[in-house]
């Protein structure tokens, strides 16, 4: 360290007997190795993908209240175009994509924003509307418009703490001046369905996740009404892969097609008002 402060004519760190720490310009070739080494890693990665889109791999990591429903219609349709590419996926919370993604174990994650982590880069695919979910038995249910004033007094099931979707339904009663009445958290979007359909308590439901069920009824909340965005998310200044670069697209156009269930007389009841 000592010829390399010589050579450059600066010193690099401060030292004492109780921590060594970079100077102004320790801090400024730290800063430039990094770039230095993810230019390496991107040169080694292009070379080790050369082989073309056929001979690479995707690996992703995507939410457990995502996977379900949308992957379906994605990876049909980019394995027939890509029969020979490996496809990976690790259904993880947004915090543990991101990890990965950084450490470069993942090359994207597909998640719902915000993310609040600097150094990467979202693409939203589409958004969602957040449905009531209740017991056709449920007072709400003989409601012709349910305002978000009458969740108030209401039992919810919600999604465990490090699921972002239920972090996104507090902050939605919170944005409404009320702290929702949890009476049960749980780990998947089907369990929290089953709660619901036994009349224990209500909840916010992704469209995308809407089920038939004569046990089950979804309301569209007066506006403004919930939602979700469904994004992409890569490491910023990250060369992909080609094989990666091509699911992308691939998703870009999934997400661009990506029909959610449509409310209709025997899944959704809406709160639109009848025409005259």
């Amino acid at each position: 360290m000592q010829k390399l402060e010589v050579r450059i004519g600066k010193l690099l760190l401060n030292r004492n007997h109780r921590r060594i720490v970079p100077t102004e310009a320790g801090l400024i070739l730290v800063r430039r190795a990094k770039e230095i080494l993810a230019q390496v890693e991107n040169a080694k990665c292009e070379i080790r993908n050369s082989g073309g889109v056929h001979a690479g791999k995707v690996s992703f990591g995507v939410l457990p209240t995502i996977a379900p429903y949308f992957l379906t219609h994605v990876l049909d349709s980019f394995i027939a175009g890509c029969p020979k590419t490996r496809v990976f996926v690790h259904e993880n919370t947004t915090d543990q994509s991101l990890q990965l993604i950084e450490s470069g174990k993942l090359d994207l994650g597909i998640v719902s924003l915000p993310i609040r982590e600097n150094g990467f880069e979202t693409e939203t695919l589409f958004s969602e509307e957040m449905l009531l979910a209740i017991h056709p038995r449920h007072p709400l249910s003989q409601k012709r418009q349910i305002f978000t004033d009458d969740l108030r007094s209401e039992k919810f099931i919600l999604l465990q703490e490090d699921h972002c979707l239920g972090n996104q339904v507090i902050g939605f009663c919170n944005q409404h001046d009320f702290h929702p009445r949890i009476v049960f958290e749980c780990g998947q979007i089907a369990t929290v369905q089953s709660l619901v359909e036994a009349g224990i308590g209500i909840s916010l439901i992704p469209q995308m996740a809407i089920k038939a069920s004569p046990t089950l009824i979804y309301r569209q909340l007066e506006p403004p009404r919930p939602k979700r965005t469904i994004a992409v998310v890569t490491r910023s200044k990250r060369h992909q892969k080609v094989a990666v670069q091509e699911f992308l697209k691939h998703l870009r156009q999934v997400g661009k097609t990506f029909n959610l269930p449509e409310p209709n007389n025997h899944l959704i009841q809406t709160s639109e008002k009848p025409k005259a």
